[in-house]
């Protein structure tokens, strides 16, 4: 009984500590990304997203971001794939700004690390990007 009761107690504190994460990923001070969905995404932002994604994401999600990274082949479930306009296309910005940030746990992805250091512009472009691969008129398509 005392050992249900310690269970209780550490799943609770588990839980909220997630909420509390998440609902400090707001959008402000750095947060999850505001301008990507505000302001126009330009070429020199798209820039510096395909530099922060060769850096962080091209390991497991590929260059062009079907997910078919060197190491996806050691990953189950395997990586997102962000060219999947159907998927892509449900995500908000902020969702993808939450999942960067936080890792994939959030969206059933357990292996994506969390990458807390991305905020503001930096997170901002790299969702911009994200967003770009999975876009019909995308430039990155090969």
């Amino acid at each position: 009984m005392n050992r249900n009761i310690w269970t209780i107690a550490a799943a609770a504190g588990l839980l909220a500590g997630a909420v509390a994460c998440s609902s400090q990923v707001d959008g402000s001070a750095g947060g999850a990304p505001k301008a990507a969905a505000a302001a126009a995404v330009t070429p020199a932002m798209l820039e510096q997203g395909r530099a922060l994604y060769k850096t962080n994401c091209v390991a497991c999600h590929g260059e062009s971001g079907r997910g078919d990274g060197p190491a996806s082949g050691a990953l189950k479930p395997k990586p997102r794939d962000h060219t999947d306009r159907a998927y892509m296309s449900t995500l908000t910005n902020v969702d993808l700004g939450k999942v960067i940030q936080m890792g994939g746990a959030i969206k059933g992805k357990p292996l994506m690390p969390s990458n807390p250091q991305l905020r503001g512009a930096e997170l901002d472009a790299l969702v911009a990007y994200v967003r770009s691969l999975s876009e019909p008129s995308s430039v990155h398509k090969e």
